[in-house]
């Protein structure tokens, strides 16, 4: 948990500040009690300054991360230059001061930053302070990019910073307005609304019944594993009245026509792949890799494309494998990490499809290039994952529930959590639920599958 020397950082409760530290060349945890003055603002950053400290995490739920106010950072007697970003839902609450020691004599490269989490709308569970020490400690460590502000401007920061290597032409708005394509019959485009969240369930077979656990994993974000490869189209797109431009390469919005054909993604043992009747050009690619059928009627297509979100997306899916492979064990910091990675890629696809006048980048088009290759990377692996025995009973958004006689979540799903390349999945129950008759019949009511995914969370102890 040891911070690289220029960025060491420290968490703020009512009576003390915790820290990691080196002591006789071993990683310490440890408590400083606050000195007397530390209830004004001078005392307090003096102090700070003098740990080494470059950012101070306020644990929510203090008096300090409740009552303090932008206008009590300027309180510093003349000795600190104060920068205040303000919490843009309730301006005069800061979500970050960061300080600066005047009159040093030569330029101060280190900065004091305070932090306050519990208004920047991360979602953290933090049971303690050490819990907040091991996220902050985790992302910067993985991440290395600072999340000192709100989850939305540090997702918009993350998102332009990532692109700025692209040429500006290429992430211009649409020449047209995308929401008004039509078909060939006249009828309007439904832009977004062509993929819907991935919920299924199927009744247990008669061999799952008499296994003995159950099983779940998580996805740490489609969206981003998506993103690294995804193509996306520039300038306008062209029409295509009978579907031959179709190539499975260039992006496009496609009417197709699909036959199950016999293949194992018929709803019964496996979900349903298709939502409507237009779709992308990674799904319709994707249709015919998992043995469907596909006829493709009619469609719109970007003759250029780029992949215009590789680092972005790559950045973020790197920082979650470290994350979930080089040893992070704080479970609550760990979870929050992994959850904030998850957050950050949400919001930058999200902000693709928003409105200029909404904070976004009007691309609609984007957004649906990547849900569908999100789709379809779900579904490839779950045909990966039926090749070699492994088959879901329950699939809520980017988590799986599988079945199996092996106790080991590490061993139970092969494929899975595989050594040598990781394909985004982490354990969701360290511990596996017993195959029990409650577990059985939560299988049997007739339940929405997201309410029996929550139903065996709780048995889980898992919080969702």
């Amino acid at each position: 948990m040891l911070n690289p020397n220029q960025n060491r950082i420290g968490v703020l409760t009512d009576t003390e500040v915790l820290l990691v530290d080196v002591v006789q060349g071993k990683r310490v945890l440890r408590s400083n009690l606050l000195p007397l003055d530390a209830d004004k603002l001078s005392g307090l950053l003096e102090y700070l300054w003098q740990l080494g400290l470059s950012e101070v995490w306020i644990m929510p739920a203090t008096t300090l991360s409740q009552t303090a106010r932008c206008a009590w950072f300027e309180e510093t007697n003349g000795s600190w230059v104060a920068v205040v970003h303000p919490n843009p839902s309730e301006p005069d609450r800061p979500l970050c001061a960061l300080f600066l020691p005047k009159g040093n004599g030569q330029r101060e490269v280190r900065r004091l930053t305070f932090v306050f989490p519990e208004h920047a709308g991360w979602g953290w569970v933090l049971p303690d302070a050490r819990s907040l020490l091991a996220t902050v400690t985790y992302l910067d460590q993985t991440l290395a990019r600072p999340v000192i502000d709100s989850s939305d401007l540090v997702a918009h920061q993350l998102l332009t910073d990532l692109t700025l290597d692209q040429p500006t032409s290429w992430l211009r708005s649409s020449p047209i307005d995308l929401h008004t394509l039509h078909s060939r019959d006249g009828a309007t485009l439904s832009m977004m609304e062509s993929v819907r969240d991935l919920v299924w369930m199927r009744p247990l077979t008669l061999v799952e019944q008499r296994q003995r656990y159950l099983h779940k994993y998580n996805h740490i974000s489609p969206y981003l594993e998506a993103c690294t490869a995804v193509l996306l189209g520039a300038g306008a797109p062209e029409f295509s009245s009978t579907g031959r431009a179709y190539d499975g390469i260039h992006p496009g919005i496609w009417r197709v026509h699909a036959e199950q054909a016999g293949s194992i993604f018929d709803g019964k043992k496996l979900p349903h792949f298709l939502d409507g009747e237009w779709i992308s050009t990674p799904q319709v690619k994707c249709c015919a890799d998992i043995g469907y059928h596909v006829y493709v009627r009619e469609g719109y297509y970007w003759s250029q494309s780029h992949e215009l979100l590789k680092r972005w997306g790559t950045t973020l899916w790197q920082a979650a494998e470290r994350l979930h492979s080089q040893g992070y064990q704080h479970e609550h910091g760990r979870a929050n990490a992994s959850h904030t990675i998850k957050l950050l890629g949400r919001l930058g696809v999200a902000i693709l499809a928003k409105e200029k006048n909404d904070g976004g980048w009007a691309r609609p088009d984007w957004w649906e290039q990547i849900v569908g290759r999100s789709r379809a990377i779900l579904f490839t692996h779950f045909a990966s994952f039926a090749r070699k025995g492994v088959m879901p009973a329950l699939v809520d958004r980017d988590a799986l529930w599988v079945v199996s006689d092996d106790p080991n979540p590490l061993t139970a799903a092969s494929g899975l959590l595989a050594a040598h390349r990781w394909r985004g999945y982490f354990v969701g129950y360290k511990v596996p639920l017993p195959l029990s008759h409650e577990v059985k019949a939560i299988f049997r009511r007739t339940d929405s599958p997201e309410q029996v995914a929550r139903a065996l969370d709780t048995l889980a102890g898992v919080v969702s």
